[in-house]
């Protein structure tokens, strides 16, 4: 007897009402429980079939029927084969008696894969009820029969037993469409052929196969307890609506073991892994390896098949470390006048991931540069910040500057993480005085002056300016640096300029009434 239940999944007890005569496996088989003679009538008792989780039990009636071996039958003949009839029926309508076919589909046949024989094993026997008047020859057609895959199922054209040549594989060919036909002897057909569906029972014969043997998954530090990190999968080819397809998923282990040996947890059926503990911290473990298991027979450790898989889980950075720099205050110092000059080179540490958003500096000043001389460039290699001197400065109005500088990442501090006063670190720049050239204001300087003006004739008095008040330098010298017509001489401490010929308009030095000469100042410096 069968018992199969909506879900595939119940675990089934089977009794008998006449327990001291017969006996039911727990494969359905029944037994007879004593030597006894049948008598000539059906003998007739129930067998129940019980949930053991629920105590539900359904219940069956069978009949048993005397089948007297002939004389010298053996003992594989006389083994009861169901028998399979053509469907037909005899009903009287206004006369004569007419042969009609039943709406009736015939119960699938159950075979399990990897039988081991012997072969060829007898599954059922096709007749039809008119073999008592006719000479009848069976045969079955379909994929199994005479179609490819040819020759898995023969059936005697006599007898009509159909029989199973060879082990079936379920993850080949889960079941056999298959039609019995009768026929007389001249081939003509005798009955309506039937179907048969020979269904080929799974056996827990494969082992779950991950997709991949590495899986690769990441999480973010600092991640809270229910983090989704990754999902494993594997494949099983039994039936995944039985327990030889079910699997179940769990970790065997977890490397390294900080700094708890359970940081995660795997859903055993989906094999989805969260995180499960906090204290992620990629600055203290970068990368965790987990060993995943998957069970099949619903992860029955005793009957269930198992293969592994490595999942490995690489701790993400984010911004929980703000930088720090390694001084309170550095110091620089840039000549007068130079731009574009490197002046201080600030350092800083950032335990975060190296050339990551969290990692990467960002220099702002916060004081001490109102008119903007200053600007401060990253090193993208060192991660250094580089002052640089964009507008002139005179030493004569700023000896000295003293600029106030916070370092901040490219992306904010990860939630409750706050700058500490390493983040702010002083810069004090030291002006260099350097030697800077006298000037002449105004300059140019016009003079109007008659024509005929008389050699040794004093025309003014043309002095410079020395910007470097605090150099210790004596007074400038003047000198006739161009004078086309050696008209003009001039003095070289007091810078008094007088003519040495006479002014001459219509001279051709002069044009559009202009005459000019240049003349140089000079201090005693560097």
């Amino acid at each position: 007897v069968r018992f199969r239940s909506c879900d595939g999944n119940k675990k089934i007890h089977f009794g008998s009402s006449e327990p001291e005569d017969f006996r039911v496996g727990e494969d359905g088989v029944v037994y007879a429980e004593r030597s006894f003679q049948l008598s000539a009538e059906p003998t007739e008792f129930v067998v129940s079939a019980q949930d053991k989780e629920t105590q539900e039990e359904w219940q069956m009636r069978v009949k048993l029927t005397p089948e007297p071996a002939f004389a010298g039958a053996s003992e594989k003949d006389q083994k009861k084969i169901e028998d399979i009839i053509f469907p037909w029926q005899q009903y009287k309508h206004s006369s004569p008696l007419k042969r009609q076919k039943r709406d009736w589909v015939i119960p699938p046949i159950n075979l399990p894969e990897n039988s081991r024989g012997p072969f060829p094993q007898e599954l059922v026997r096709i007749r039809s009820d008119r073999d008592k008047s006719l000479s009848l020859r069976y045969s079955v057609t379909g994929p199994g029969a005479d179609q490819p895959p040819t020759g898995i199922f023969i059936i005697n054209p006599i007898s009509g037993q159909l029989s199973v040549t060879k082990p079936l594989d379920r993850e080949q060919i889960a079941s056999f469409h298959l039609r019995a036909h009768a026929v007389d002897v001249n081939g003509n057909q005798v009955e309506n052929p039937i179907d048969i569906v020979i269904n080929v029972i799974d056996m827990n014969d494969n082992r779950p196969e991950f997709l991949h043997q590495v899986w690769n998954g990441t999480v973010p530090e600092g991640s809270k307890p229910g983090t989704y990190v990754m999902t494993v999968t594997a494949i099983d080819a039994d039936d995944p609506n039985a327990q030889n397809g079910m699997l179940r998923y769990r970790i065997l282990s977890q490397a390294p073991s900080s700094p708890s040996p359970n940081m995660f947890t795997i859903n055993n059926e989906t094999g989805d892994i969260i995180t499960v503990a906090a204290g992620l911290d990629r600055e203290k473990v970068q990368q965790y390896t987990l060993i995943i298991q998957a069970t099949d027979m619903e992860g029955n450790p005793t009957y269930g098949l198992s293969n592994t898989a490595t999942a490995v889980i690489t701790v993400t950075d984010v911004n929980d470390n703000p930088p720090e720099f390694t001084a309170m205050t550095f110091y620089g110092e840039v000549p007068e006048n130079r731009v574009d000059v490197i002046v201080a080179n600030l350092t800083i540490t950032d335990k975060d991931q190296p050339h990551t958003p969290a990692w990467n500096a960002m220099y702002r000043m916060t004081g001490g540069d109102p008119t903007g001389r200053f600007t401060i460039l990253t090193d993208p290699n060192s991660n250094d910040g580089l002052v640089t001197v964009v507008k002139p400065i005179d030493f004569e109005t700023n000896r000295m500057f003293v600029l106030t500088v916070a370092a901040e990442n490219q992306v904010p501090l990860a939630k409750g993480i706050q700058h500490p006063p390493q983040s702010t670190a002083t810069v004090s720049i030291t002006v260099i005085d350097v030697n800077e050239s006298p000037y002449f204001v105004p300059n140019p300087k016009l003079v109007r002056q008659e024509e005929g003006l008389l050699a040794g004739s004093m025309l003014t008095t043309f002095t410079a300016q020395d910007p470097d008040r605090y150099m210790q330098q004596t007074s400038l010298r003047y000198s006739k640096l161009s004078d086309p017509a050696n008209w003009l001489k001039i003095d070289p401490v007091n810078g008094q300029i007088t003519t040495t010929a006479v002014l001459d308009r219509e001279s051709i030095y002069v044009q559009n009434n202009m005459y000019n000469a240049t003349f140089l100042a000079s201090d005693n410096g560097m």
